[in-house]
């Protein structure tokens, strides 16, 4: 077996056919290298791998065409089939020398993560499970290859034959699908010949153990096929050898049922145990939080997806289909339904007025309903390089559980918005519109001159600041509702008119507004501007969970406050984003000409957030400097952090059975930092180099062995 596995080795290289292989694929391999990575600034080499599938399907035909046909050709066959080694031994050493050559481009691309780490962080999890995937596809292709090269004497028809097969599996999932919408599901069986489709898992950062036993069972059961076709030619087919045929054939059929049936009941395994993330930000995991919400449900759930689950990646949504399928496994009260518009046009109007695009969720229970569209589900932001829209996290895992726990949950929390005052209105802040669906709040306003009183049911009151002052009446009945334990989130604009009432709500807590512009001195705390405010982080709940996730907050024109230290046990004062001693305040900046420092000017630290918890009457507070950091926009620029204030306010305000304000996942869009000089010269080595270096090996050992 070792000398058949040698002799192979040897004759690829001799015949250039080994060193062709390779050459091509490390070029290949090499250019994807230079533009998505060296020159893209991609920290993972999944999307290169992706890229280079391709060439696999035209060089497999080419390395595998010989392994077999030729020995039948040359009649040489009949000598290994004479010889002391088995059948199966022949075919697994020459399987192994295909195997050996491929093993080089997958070598040079496992080295390409630890180079590339020299230019910044890179994302060896993602790079090297695409590397895995690539190395299982490539097996399969050649164990194909192998059988098909073992049933011709022609190298071209067997290079040909392996072509058109290769080919089929790359096209017959799109084939099915089209052939599968006019009803005809049956044909849907043929999808077990897609191999490129068990590939998908790899190259997005998931090692599934399922896609790695159908590769596993593709290799063994095509390497058994091609011991069969050999054995069937060591017999005379005859009466006296009918028998031994019939229980080749039946083998056959008996492996073949055994692979499917062990890759059917694998399929069953929950994805928990087995697929394995290695993502950064692990988006394809539910967090514990969701895990034990989901499991103690006690409530049916339907989950209807807008179209078809085959078609999920054709919404850029395949992401959203592994998240459905774990919530689906983590409970028996769960049910993923997809509903194609095609076939019921009007299916979405029975629960939302909304109209819900390709990938758009509906959960349904007993009680009610809460759609979200396809844009809910991702958070995005402009690429003003180019003027568009581009994804930057994926919030699925957020969205539908706080959809779940709107729909099962006894009683809907009230959020109740002032106005009457030239407040701004929620609809001015689409982000925080989404934070306060997302967080199953009610929201309604609240005029204090119709109502008299902040109404008992509020939860919360939120006063997004007002351009005219409080009557005293209003602004009594706001210190009305906090002292009966209330929860205000308010923001306060710096303006040329003074609110006194407005500021005065928490002057017996020691808390002062400056109502000026406060402008950071010190540049490292700034973005662009000195009025585009980077604060430093306090000890406060508003901010626990950006700092664990190293986010930072953006306070663009922003006035402050600044807090008396108190002895007083009753409440505490958190200063949750403070600026830095170089800061200073311009209270006069319609009549100022200068961002400079003046004399007449406030001088800092100035708290931009501040957090108060009243324990005695238990009322709390949260205020902020500005309400442009709810612009979504700004937001944006900041990973959420910004909206993410607000719900940390209201999570630690509102009793809650489940934490419903699970944050997104940010899709990882740090990039590598390669001068353009070392871009060049990888490239020149791993595209030109090593490829030729490799071609022209070859072509000498070839000369060589010609001349001899």
């Amino acid at each position: 077996m070792v000398a058949i596995y040698k002799k192979e080795l040897k004759q690829y290289f001799y015949s250039v056919i080994g060193s062709i292989f390779v050459s091509v694929n490390l070029f290949v391999l090499g250019i994807y290298f230079l533009a998505v990575n060296l020159l893209g600034m991609s920290v993972s080499l999944a999307p290169v791998i992706s890229g280079i599938i391709f060439i696999l399907m035209m060089m497999v035909p080419v390395l595998s065409m010989r392994i077999m046909s030729e020995e039948r050709r040359q009649k040489t066959d009949e000598l290994l089939l004479t010889s002391p080694v088995s059948v199966p031994g022949m075919v697994i050493a020459k399987y192994l020398s295909l195997l050996t050559i491929f093993l080089i481009p997958v070598a040079v691309a496992s080295i390409l993560p630890p180079v590339l780490s020299s230019f910044g962080d890179v994302s060896y999890g993602e790079s090297y499970t695409a590397i895995l995937g690539y190395f299982l596809y490539g097996a399969a292709c050649l164990s194909l290859g192998l059988f098909i090269s073992s049933l011709v004497e022609s190298q071209i028809s067997a290079a040909v034959l392996s072509f058109i097969a290769l080919f089929i599996t790359n096209i017959i999932s799109g084939l099915i699908g089209m052939l599968t919408e006019s009803g005809n599901k049956w044909l849907e069986v043929f999808n077990i010949l897609d191999l490129p489709g068990r590939l998908e898992n790899f190259l997005n950062g998931i090692i599934n153990l399922k896609d790695a036993l159908y590769f596993f069972t593709f290799i063994i059961l095509f390497l058994f096929f091609t011991v069969q076709a050999v054995e069937k030619r060591r017999y005379t087919i005859s009466k006296a050898t009918l028998s031994l045929t019939a229980y080749s054939s039946v083998s056959i059929v008996l492996v073949t049922a055994a692979a499917i049936l062990l890759n059917y009941f694998a399929q069953k395994i929950p994805t928990a145990y087995s697929e394995y993330d290695t993502t950064k930000e692990k988006l394809f995991t539910l967090t514990e939080d969701s895990k034990t919400f989901i499991k103690g449900l006690d409530e049916d759930i339907t989950i209807y997806v807008m179209g078809k689950k085959e078609s999920m990646e054709n919404y850029g949504q395949k992401d959203l289909e592994k998240t459905l399928d774990q919530y689906e496994e983590l409970s028996d009260h769960i049910k993923v339904v997809y509903k194609d518009p095609a076939i019921d046009p009007s299916f979405a109007e029975k629960y939302t007025d909304q109209k819900l695009s390709m990938g758009s969720l509906i959960i349904v229970s007993n009680e009610r309903s809460k759609a979200i569209t396809s844009y809910q589900l991702y958070t995005t932001e402009i690429d003003y390089s180019t003027y568009s829209e581009k994804r930057t996290g994926y919030d699925g895992e957020g969205q539908i559980t706080a959809a779940i726990s709107y729909v099962t949950d006894e009683k809907i929390p009230k959020i109740y918005f002032l106005t009457g005052h030239e407040e701004y209105p929620l609809s001015d802040f689409p982000s925080l519109k989404e934070a306060v669906d997302k967080l199953n709040l009610e929201a309604n306003e609240l005029n204090l001159m119709q109502s008299g009183s902040v109404p008992s049911d509020a939860e919360v009151l939120s006063i997004l600041s007002p351009k005219k002052d409080l009557s005293k009446e209003d602004a009594q009945a706001v210190m009305d509702f906090l002292k009966k334990g209330g929860k205000l989130i308010a923001t306060y604009d710096y303006g040329r008119d003074a609110l006194p009432n407005y500021e005065s709500l928490f002057k017996d807590y020691g808390i002062t507004h400056i109502n000026g512009l406060v402008l950071e001195g010190d540049q490292n705390h700034m973005y662009q501007s000195p009025v585009y405010i980077i604060p430093d982080e306090g000890e406060s709940r508003l901010t626990t969970s950006i700092k664990s996730r190293q986010l930072i907050n953006l306070f663009p024109q922003s006035s402050g406050f600044k807090a008396e230290t108190s002895e007083n046990e009753d409440f505490s004062v958190e200063e949750a984003l403070v600026t830095t001693g170089s800061s200073y305040a311009k209270k006069e900046v319609t009549d100022t000409t200068t961002a400079e420092r003046e004399a007449q000017d406030e001088s800092g630290p100035f708290a931009l957030a501040l957090y108060l918890s009243d324990e005695k009457t238990g009322a709390k507070a949260a205020l902020f400097g500005t309400s442009n950091i709810f612009v979504r926009e700004i937001n944006d620029r900041v990973g959420g952090a910004n909206i993410e204030l607000f719900t940390n306010a209201v999570n630690d305000m509102v009793d809650k059975k489940v934490n419903t304000t699970i944050p997104p996942k940010s899709y990882d869009d740090s990039v590598l930092t390669v001068p353009f000089g070392s871009a060049l010269l990888l490239g020149l080595i791993f595209v030109l180099l090593i490829p030729l270096a490799v071609l022209v090996s070859g072509i000498i050992l070839f000369i060589r062995r010609r001349r001899k």
